[in-house]
């Protein structure tokens, strides 16, 4: 399997579908995003966690089998303390970036996420009359400066995934020193099952996508590391 093939293929399409949220959410890259309609920043989600884990797989494609080079010590700094809101603590007008999110966010098993629900039927129906067959689409402004800030960083990360790959690596070089101290630690970026925007029905082109790298990352953890 010629991995680095499907690795330019799949990032080619990736940040062409990455650059049409930019467009949509009427954004240039590595600009500021403030706020969006409602009904934007549900179409850009739509897409966006998906597109997220297509990188993540890109990643750990990438990373398989390489080996990071000894690095010089670094001198000690002190960093000063950091705000609770990075966001609200600079500048007006400035946003700080963020890093892309290598790990899969995990899943939830609180139980009062099961048991404690309310039931509620609809019918799927409009009853009232003279109500049109079509909703009005909901144009209220949200805070859009997190998405903003994932748009950035996930641009970034498929323009350099070498580097990403590299970061990916120092995160499991991290991970066995912790499992040697007996700590609790993440084993891997991929979360167990699905990934994170994965549907079984597809409505966008990401949804292929997203399948293609879940299958190619998994056939890839699957063979002998060389490293």
């Amino acid at each position: 399997m010629d991995y680095a093939l499907a690795i330019r293929r799949n990032r080619d399409q990736l940040r062409t579908i990455v650059l049409a949220l930019f467009a949509l959410a009427r954004m240039r890259v590595g600009g500021n995003l403030f706020t969006l309609p409602r009904s934007t920043f549900a179409m850009i989600m739509l897409v966006l966690r998906p597109a997220e884990s297509c990188v993540r797989r890109l990643i750990v494609i990438a990373a398989h089998g390489l080996v990071l080079k000894p690095q010089k010590p670094r001198d000690f700094v002190i960093f000063a303390h950091r705000a609770e809101d990075p966001v609200r603590a600079m500048p007006d007008g400035i946003i700080p970036t963020r890093a892309f999110k290598l790990f899969d966010p995990l899943k939830h098993f609180d139980p009062e996420d099961f048991w404690d629900v309310q039931p509620k039927w609809e019918s799927g129906f409009n009853l009232e009359p003279n109500c049109s067959s079509t909703p009005a689409l909901d144009d209220t402004p949200l805070d859009a400066t997190h998405i903003g800030q994932r748009l950035n960083a996930l641009i970034r990360a498929l323009d350099n995934l070498p580097a990403q790959a590299r970061r990916l690596l120092r995160h499991y070089a991290r991970r066995d020193a912790a499992l040697k101290a007996r700590k609790p630690t993440r084993m891997s970026a991929m979360r167990p099952g699905l990934p994170p925007g994965w549907r079984e029905r597809k409505v966008h082109e990401i949804d292929d996508v997203l399948r293609e790298c879940h299958g190619l990352a998994n056939d890839r953890l699957n063979e002998p590391d060389t490293s």
